[in-house]
């Protein structure tokens, strides 16, 4: 139960509700749209689309964490690297199997799909990785996760 608990605040709870209030709305709003809210097809398409955003979701928040564990324990001690609760490798280990799996779910659910969370892991890195680091600029910083939670996202 630690490690699941871990994992939970290692995946920044805030933010995977808002990924799943934003899959879940716009499921709504698609059905409502074309009009076909009994076909299984659309409820496994939802499913696909949720997972492999809350794997991107992972990837993205799990990438910071890896970059800022030095900051995260002054000002977010809390977080399972900053913890200790995690090692930098298990971190390592989630970021990479979130982000693998968060392309082969968008790849098999289709090429938007693909698009959207390819871009969205894209934008995430340059905000977190050196050399890019936008998350340095705060007019980038903004940009980013406008970009990512309001335009491809929703």
């Amino acid at each position: 139960m630690t490690l699941l608990k871990s994992f939970w605040k290692f995946s920044r709870p805030h933010t995977i509700i808002g990924t799943s209030l934003s899959v879940l709305a716009l499921y709504f709003i698609s059905l409502g749209t074309t009009g076909n809210g009994s076909s299984a097809r659309n409820l496994d398409q939802m499913l696909a689309v949720w997972f492999a955003c809350l794997c991107g979701n992972v990837y993205i928040v799990g990438l910071n964490q890896l970059y800022d564990v030095e900051i995260d324990r002054i000002n977010k001690p809390d977080l399972p690297l900053a913890s200790e609760e995690f090692t930098i490798q298990q971190g390592k280990l989630i970021v990479a199997t979130t982000g693998i799996l968060s392309l082969l779910i968008a790849g098999f659910a289709g090429v938007w799909l693909l698009a959207t969370v390819g871009i969205s892991l894209l934008i995430g890195s340059a905000y977190s990785m050196t050399p890019i680091l936008l998350k340095q600029f705060p007019f980038l910083a903004a940009f980013c996760i406008l970009t990512v939670r309001g335009n491809i996202v929703k």
